[in-house]
């Protein structure tokens, strides 16, 4: 008897089920623009389970996700990201001062060419 009621109680729900539940809810989330809701699935208590599931998002969706979220709860989920995401997240939101054009001047060769054309 023993026996059988191990064998019919097989669990339903799997370890990635409920992770698979909360990367629904923050893409859905994402595509109606609930920061209420991130804001709560990102809480300090599920930080770590947020964070891996951001892990599995595409960088943009990852990003904008991330800029939805309070400074300090950003940081706590940056904290369980893996390395890579955070140097990407860092990367994205500092963004490089614009680069100025440098004044192009003519080789040596092309300045010898209008000397000897403005000689002639």
């Amino acid at each position: 008897m023993r026996r059988l009621l191990q064998l019919n109680l097989h669990p339903i729900h799997t370890t990635t089920a409920p992770q698979q539940g909360l990367q629904q809810a923050v893409v859905r989330a994402l595509e109606l623009r609930h920061t209420e809701v991130l804001r709560h699935l990102g809480s300090n208590r599920q930080s770590a389970e947020f964070a891996s599931v951001l892990a599995t998002l595409p960088a943009r969706q990852r990003d904008d996700a991330l800029s939805l979220l309070e400074p300090r709860q950003r940081e706590s989920v940056l904290m369980h990201l893996p390395r890579q995401a955070q140097k990407q997240w860092h990367g994205a939101s500092t963004s490089p001062a614009p680069r100025r054009r440098a004044r192009t001047r003519p080789s040596l060769w092309l300045r010898g060419l209008y000397r000897s054309l403005r000689q002639d």
